[in-house]
């Protein structure tokens, strides 16, 4: 799916989000202040919010999603060499996004891959919000993803960007 597409088919409302993405093969990436930065091959989670007055999710995803950007955030640096496959995303006005990351690290096939990555301003000390899920399918991840909003009191939608 296109990303003006994607982006048009988000709600213009505040929220929570997870990218779903694919690295096809393991790749260093130099990521801001962290540095360079070694991932490996697989599927890996993203998850972070828009709250803010001026952003919603439709504006936050589409900016994750669009190709030339100024790279402000660690995952700005990482989107430019992985794959978007989906994203799952529930309108609240509640921080999810800590209670969310949780869950996904509490998943037994998960791996924080580069600490700090996406966390850099947690209250909550989350290890990280970026997680590496190397022994899942995309289909395993979509229902882990969707459960650790159910857990959490909100209902999630999935808009897949991209097929592999």
């Amino acid at each position: 799916m296109p990303t003006e597409e994607v982006s048009d088919s988000l709600p213009n409302a505040p929220g929570t989000y997870t990218l779903i993405m694919n690295a096809l093969a393991s790749i260093d990436v130099r990521v801001g202040a962290l540095g360079e930065r070694h991932f490996l091959k697989g599927l890996y989670t993203y998850t972070g919010s828009a709250l803010g007055q001026t952003v919603s999710l439709r504006t936050r995803v589409a900016r994750h999603l669009r190709g030339a950007k100024k790279r402000r955030w660690h995952i700005d640096y990482l989107l430019t060499r992985v794959q978007t496959l989906q994203v799952v995303y529930c309108v609240s006005p509640r921080r999810l996004e800590c209670m969310i990351v949780k869950a996904l690290g509490d998943e037994s096939n998960s791996n924080v891959v580069v600490p700090g990555f996406g966390s850099s301003d947690c209250s909550r000390g989350c290890p990280a919000h970026l997680y590496h899920h190397p022994k899942t399918t995309l289909e395993g991840l979509v229902r882990i993803v969707t459960s650790a909003y159910s857990a959490n009191g909100c209902e999630s939608e999935t808009i897949v960007v991209s097929t592999r």
